[in-house]
């Protein structure tokens, strides 16, 4: 039988642990997202000096479990004399690891795009960097959305592995609970709803993003 009182009474400290879950994961997206845009033009660069490093990194980097950076970031860089703290550490591993993986979701949104515009750009001379970030990008994001909203979740999932560095997030909290109360199934139905939370949050967000976007084409 569920003890709803266990529930009721360790909630305000997981949602405290959600607090450092939701820091944690928009910071990273917030940094990740520039980044992965600048990998993704450059790994769509007909500089191969510049694509074939890039395409090797991207390999590398999502090849490599998220746990892998958490841990260079936190264990390795202080060996350099960069002292780091938990969060920061977080933020850092899980920005090198998903910012590929937002890199080939705005990569494919470009793919999409006809050549034939890009060709016309520059037949017109349009200024290059203006013309992609009014012309080419706003037509690639629709099609990159729904694999971009789908890492994204992959952040918020991800985490939960901070709690291996010390992190005081969720899971981290979570797992304290379970010592304290010897209620697994209980603290783990009440972390499983908070991350389907704000997993949902993102999802409609791309639901909303979509619709305006359908919107918007039919005043067209």
């Amino acid at each position: 039988m569920l003890d709803w009182k266990i529930m009721v009474e360790i909630t305000p400290f997981l949602l405290k642990g959600a607090v450092v879950t939701i820091q944690l994961s928009v910071a990273v997206i917030l940094i990740a997202t520039p980044l992965a845009l600048l990998a993704a033009i450059g790994l769509r660069s007909p500089w191969r000096l510049l694509s074939t490093p890039l395409a090797v990194v991207s390999v590398v980097a999502r090849g490599l479990p998220p746990l892998i950076f958490l841990f260079a970031a936190y264990f390795v860089l202080p060996q350099f004399g960069l002292p780091i703290d938990s969060f920061t550490a977080s933020c850092v591993g899980l920005t090198v690891y998903i910012v590929f993986y937002f890199a080939e979701a705005i990569r494919s949104g470009l793919i999409g795009i006809d050549p034939g515009q890009q060709q016309a750009i520059d037949a017109l001379g349009l200024p290059p960097v203006r013309s992609f970030f009014r012309i080419i990008l706003p037509q690639a994001l629709p099609a990159a959305l729904p694999s971009y909203i789908g890492y994204a979740t992959e952040v918020v999932k991800s985490s939960a592995l901070a709690a291996t560095i010390a992190l005081p997030e969720l899971m981290g909290n979570a797992n304290q609970m379970v010592q304290s109360t010897n209620r697994p199934f209980e603290v783990l139905i009440v972390a499983s709803l908070v991350y389907l939370t704000l997993d949902g949050v993102l999802v409609a967000l791309q639901t909303i993003l979509e619709r305006r976007e359908r919107r918007r084409k039919l005043v067209r």
